[in-house]
This record gives C-alpha cells, sequence and structure tokens, in this order.
C-alpha cells in the first residue's frame, strides 16, 4: 500500500515537468548585427551611420588603436561615408548567411546547368533515334539499288546483244527503204511512160477515126455522083 502511494505521488509531482517540457519551443539568436559607424575611434565620437547590417562589404581605409588600446578600423561604405568601427565586427571573407546565399545561388545555377544539360541530352537521343531511323532507311535504299545495279549486270551481256541486233535490223531497214524508193521511183516512170502510151494509142485511133470517116464520106459522095449519071 506504501508502495502504491508513493508511485502515485510521483506522477503527480512529475505532471507539471511533463507539461513544461512539452510546450517548450526551440529559439534561435539572430545573426543580423548591425555596427555603428562612429566619427572617431570611441564610443564617445559621434555616430555616422546608425547601423551597418552583417554582410555589408566595406572599403578598409587603414587600421589603428584608440587611446585604451583597442583596435579600430577606418573604413568606407558603398556610399561614400567613412568612419572609424572596432576591428572585431570586420572579417575578411563574408559572412556565413552571405556565403550560404553564394552556395545556394551556385546550387540553383548548378542545377539549372543540370536541367538545361538533361535537355540537352533528351535532344541529343531523339536526334539520334531520328539518325538511326533515317540510316536504317538509307541502307534499305541501298540494298535496294545494290540489287538493281546486280541485276542489271546480269543483264548486261543480253543487252549488248540486243543492241547489235538493232544495229543489224536498222542497217536491213535502211537497205530496204533505199530499195522500196527505188522501186517507187521505176513505178512512177513506168506509171508516166504507160500514161504516154495510152495517150499516143487514144490519139491514133481518133486519127484513124477520122480518116476512115474522110475516106467513107468520099466514097459516098462517088457513089452519088455514079447514080446521078
Amino acid at each position: 500500500m506504501n508502495k502504491f502511494l508513493i508511485s502515485l505521488c510521483l506522477i503527480v509531482l512529475s505532471m507539471p515537468m511533463l507539461s513544461v517540457t512539452a510546450s517548450a519551443q526551440d529559439r534561435y539568436v539572430s545573426d543580423v548585427l548591425y555596427v555603428p559607424l562612429r566619427s572617431g575611434m570611441g564610443n564617445q565620437y559621434r555616430i555616422v551611420h546608425r547601423g551597418l547590417p552583417s554582410g555589408t562589404a566595406l572599403e578598409l581605409v587603414r587600421e589603428d588603436q584608440s587611446d585604451d588600446g583597442e583596435d579600430w578600423s577606418l573604413v568606407r561604405t558603398p556610399g561614400g561615408e567613412e568612419g572609424w568601427v572596432r576591428s572585431q565586427f570586420l572579417m575578411s571573407e563574408p559572412t556565413a548567411s552571405l556565403r550560404l546565399e553564394a552556395a545556394q545561388r551556385r546550387a540553383a545555377n548548378v542545377s539549372g546547368e543540370r536541367q538545361a544539360l538533361v535537355d540537352r541530352v533528351d535532344t541529343a537521343e531523339a536526334r539520334s533515334e531520328e539518325l538511326a531511323q533515317s540510316l536504317a532507311e538509307l541502307q534499305t535504299r541501298y540494298d535496294d539499288l545494290q540489287a538493281e545495279h546486280e541485276e542489271l549486270e546480269s543483264l548486261s551481256s543480253d543487252a549488248v546483244s540486243l543492241h547489235e541486233q538493232h544495229q543489224e535490223l536498222s542497217e536491213n531497214y535502211q537497205m530496204l527503204q533505199t530499195r522500196y524508193d527505188v522501186i517507187q521511183a521505176d513505178n512512177e516512170r513506168l506509171k508516166k511512160d504507160r500514161r504516154y502510151q495510152d495517150w499516143i494509142f487514144g490519139g491514133g485511133i481518133l486519127i484513124m477515126g477520122v480518116i476512115l470517116s474522110l475516106i467513107l464520106q468520099a466514097i459516098g459522095k462517088r457513089r452519088r455522083q455514079s447514080e446521078w449519071r
């Protein structure tokens, strides 16, 4: 029984601690720092610039020590203002936040370049596929032309023979054409001679008819004269 009461008391006492732990949240100290720019080496001098945020690029003019032995630096702002700041606030390299931003920009540039390279690779692969297809088509065309060439070579001897036969037939045709022209000329000449002979024959018959008619008329006239006597 005592053990049970002791355990119950421990649980009750630990409940506030659990609620505090559950409600606790993390917090971080800001790394933004504003450094005043003064007209001299010391906090007693007038502030020239209310506060330079951390990461501001300043031109170092010279370094010196104040009377109390602190290190100060004379700097010039991007706007052309000059003043003194504690050297402990200055760094020879950009702050971590600036380096992080630069790294992020480089990472973004690298990512963009990588994407551009990926796009170029995709384009190159698509172009390679097109070229491969074109090469296959050209290879098919070449094979067809090669087959046609081989077929023409196999028929070349027959083509020579056909050419010789054609020349021989052409020569024979020319000879026959010449003979035909000669025969045609002879036929025309014979036709002209025959028409001339027919004309002569017809003319002779006509003359003979006229002479015979005159003879018959003369004979008839004589008979009538003899009868009148």
